[in-house]
């Protein structure tokens, strides 16, 4: 915990005083040293939400005290993918690990004065943070928890669209879900929404599978050692396998079990993040061309997070999303280590951190 100078937002940029943050498994890649980042030091935190308490003087659309989700990647407006409408392939997305502010300088200096960066151009694990207009969502109802408004802004947008738009699963398809964490746990919930009549969970930890059934999940696979996944899953589903394959957790070793477990032209949805230095993952080029399959990566739901943030909230009020029972435990800012550390023993799905509060 560190004492830090936060300057007021610049004429693009708004002030936001953070009420929640996700403890996402990137930070955890980043402190692993599995992610490199552009500088240090840098304020993490990405999956946040707050109030606004400052507006520069070309900010539109955004007021003081609107309640708002702060996204990972920006919406520039002005790149070949945003005017697309497609804001999350923004152009700006491949500044976020450098640490300067989207316009290119420094809002955080510690003590003896020398620059701090900003995560995904976010930097929310603090009590305040001055992010560009660009980050920002604004949240009409004010009467949401922050809570599920930090989980819209990436893990559940994540896993809904990978459901509804990447792989656009069909009513009476079958689904492999791999790891039921924060976005395993809203792909099992998606699939059940899209009509899923199939949908296996896979985990190392029983108690997230049991509550996987409880979202929706038909059927368990408990990640054991020594699991042949595709054996499994063939068993489960008359030898045929499943129409769609999401992988939630270590794509490295898990997209070509992955791939196996599908059928003739199934496909599968890659939606966890993998160590910066892996460098292959071991793919049979006859189960992409013979057996007729697909393969692809989602970022934020493969849909803008201008509407994801929207969607997964009007699923939340409706009571098809469940975003209160993803939250296991929430934490003060001085308890983030401990957030982490049951984040990596797997005795969380999500932790909420409240910096305000």
């Amino acid at each position: 915990m560190e004492t830090i100078t936060l300057d007021p937002p610049d004429p693009t940029e708004v002030q936001v005083q953070v009420r929640a943050v996700g403890l996402c498994h990137t930070e955890l890649h980043v402190q692993r040293g599995e992610r490199p980042v552009g500088m240090r030091p840098m304020v993490l935190g990405h999956e946040g939400a707050g109030v606004v308490e400052a507006v520069g003087t070309q900010v539109r659309g955004i007021n003081v005290g609107d309640h708002v989700a702060m996204t990972w990647i920006p919406a520039c407006g002005v790149c070949r993918s945003c005017v697309r409408g497609e804001h999350q392939r923004c152009a700006q997305s491949a500044r976020i690990a450098l640490g300067p502010q989207l316009e290119g300088g420094f809002r955080r200096r510690d003590k003896d004065g020398l620059d701090v960066g900003s995560f995904c151009l976010i930097g929310a694990f603090a009590e305040r943070t001055v992010v560009d207009q660009a980050s920002v969502v604004v949240v009409e109802d004010k009467s949401l928890p922050f809570a599920a408004i930090a989980l819209s802004a990436c893990s559940a947008p994540a896993a809904v669209g990978a459901v509804t738009t990447a792989a656009r699963v069909q009513p009476t398809e079958s689904v492999l879900v791999i790891g039921t964490g924060g976005t395993g746990m809203n792909v099992v919930q998606a699939a059940r929404n899209a009509g899923a009549t199939t949908i296996i969970a896979v985990d190392p930890n029983q108690w997230k599978l049991d509550l996987a059934q409880q979202l929706g999940a038909t059927a368990v696979i408990p990640f054991l050692p020594g699991l042949d996944l595709p054996t499994a899953v063939l068993e489960l589903t008359g030898g045929l396998g499943v129409d769609h394959s999401f992988v939630c957790a270590d794509p490295v070793a898990m997209t070509g079990p992955a791939l196996r477990s599908t059928t003739i032209g199934g496909g599968v949805v890659v939606t966890g993040a993998a160590p910066a230095d892996a460098s292959a993952i071991e793919i049979p080029p006859a189960d992409l061309l013979g057996r007729q399959k697909s393969l692809m990566g989602s970022v934020f739901g493969s849909f803008s997070q201008l509407r994801g943030v929207p969607r997964v909230l009007d699923l939340y009020r409706s009571g098809q999303l469940d975003l209160d029972t993803l939250v296991t435990k929430t934490y003060s800012l001085e308890d983030i280590n401990q957030g982490y550390t049951d984040l990596s023993a797997g005795r969380i799905l999500r932790g909420i951190l409240t910096p305000s509060q």
